[in-house]
């Protein structure tokens, strides 16, 4: 599927509502995709890392969250990834979870903002809300026009097979 263009004109005045994505989003480790792997076997490069950590390291002057990342090197490669959450329950639960599975808020504030206020406006909250609403429009934005799908060269890696 691909972007549906017609986003691009919501405004204020125009506005276009959000479908809610109660889906499963795939947010896997450097190791975790297969692509990825492929590359390493066949020594594409000699640093690799991905989407989320490199947006993360490029594009903030300026940090109020810690990012919990790992640098390996093994050879002449070197990987970053973000750390890798132990348990799942810690993520539910906002113990410790990963600042890079989230959209930050008050990222470049002045003020530091405490991470355990736990009301609707706290930090955490307003992240996993951040998050939801990036995940809706992502799934929302997409074109349902058949004319308009884009073939890649390989299948989705993350789709399992119904069988």
């Amino acid at each position: 599927m691909q972007y549906d263009n017609s986003w691009d004109k919501a405004s204020a005045k125009k506005p276009k509502s959000l479908k809610k994505f109660e889906g499963e989003t795939f947010e896997v480790g450097l190791f975790d995709d297969p692509v990825m792997c492929e590359l390493i076997e066949n020594d594409e490069a000699e640093i690799f890392t991905t989407d989320v950590v490199a947006s993360a390291l490029m594009c903030a002057t300026k940090s109020n969250y810690s990012w919990d990342i790992e640098i390996k090197k093994f050879g002449d490669k070197i990987f970053i990834d973000k750390r890798a959450e132990n348990d799942n329950e810690d993520r539910d639960n906002n113990q410790n979870p990963n600042i890079l599975n989230f959209e930050t808020v008050n990222e470049t504030a002045l003020d530091f903002q405490p991470s355990d206020d736990n009301t609707i406006n706290g930090i955490w909250s307003l992240m996993k809300e951040a998050k939801s609403i990036s995940n809706s429009f992502l799934n929302t934005c997409l074109s349902n026009d058949v004319t308009q799908t884009l073939q890649l060269n390989e299948e989705n890696p993350f789709i399992e097979d119904p069988n």
